[in-house]
């Protein structure tokens, strides 16, 4: 009823949802909740329509939400692609120091880090879109051979660089070079080579490039 006792004709608003009904009902969470569930939708809409198509739009009708309220805890479309893809290369940090933590040889690490890395940027549905040549975006692209990159293959081939014994402008100038051949396989991943031929790619060309000694099993 309106103040004047007559019924409004207003139609009510519907509670917001997203496209699989993950909506917030009217309940909206609190911000660290609210920025994972934003989060969540924008790797939604990068697994299904790739890193160029997502949109401020488009994550806040996945989230079943305004634009205004994506607004109210992201700057803009940049920073949620960018903490979605950051948040699938933490998962994939976390695998890669499973992968090669029985190895000791720096060479080694990083060649099997290169290896699992590309095979397993093949199966992340986030990761795969930035894989894709034809949706590659460089608001991320431009960022892995700067900070946020290097201090990502910092931290995911310490072992390497404690094992290899480099200084920092050493490890730094190592971890470009690195970021720069990987990125390279990724917008032009021909001719395909299957593991055991990255592997022998990497070990002749990569790791004497890095100042380093192939082990004798490689």
């Amino acid at each position: 009823m309106s103040s004047t006792g007559r019924t409004s004709n207003r139609p009510a608003r519907p509670a917001e949802r997203s496209r699989g009904g993950r909506g917030w009902d009217g309940d909206p969470p609190h911000a660290a909740a609210a920025q994972q569930r934003l989060l969540e939708a924008t790797g939604r809409c990068i697994a299904r329509e790739g890193i160029a198509a997502t949109t401020v739009a488009a994550v806040a009708a996945e989230a079943g939400v305004s634009r205004q309220t994506v607004y109210r805890y992201f700057d803009g479309r940049d920073q949620l692609v960018l903490r979605a893809v950051r948040a699938a290369a933490e998962e994939l940090r976390t695998k890669i120091d499973l992968h090669v933590r029985a190895l000791s040889d720096p060479a080694d690490m990083i060649v099997e880090t290169v290896v699992f890395a590309l095979a397993e940027l093949r199966k992340d549905p986030v990761l795969r879109a930035m894989m894709d040549p034809s949706q590659l975006d460089s608001a991320v692209t431009t960022r892995m051979t700067k900070r946020p990159g290097i201090e990502w293959a910092r931290e995911t081939l310490s072992p390497a660089i404690e094992a290899a014994g480099w200084s920092k402008a050493d490890a730094d100038a190592s971890l470009e070079l690195i970021l720069r051949v990987v990125l390279s396989l990724i917008i032009s991943p021909s001719p395909e080579r299957n593991p055991e031929e990255l592997r022998a790619f990497l070990y002749r060309h990569l790791i004497p490039g890095l100042g380093l000694a192939a082990t004798e099993d490689s």
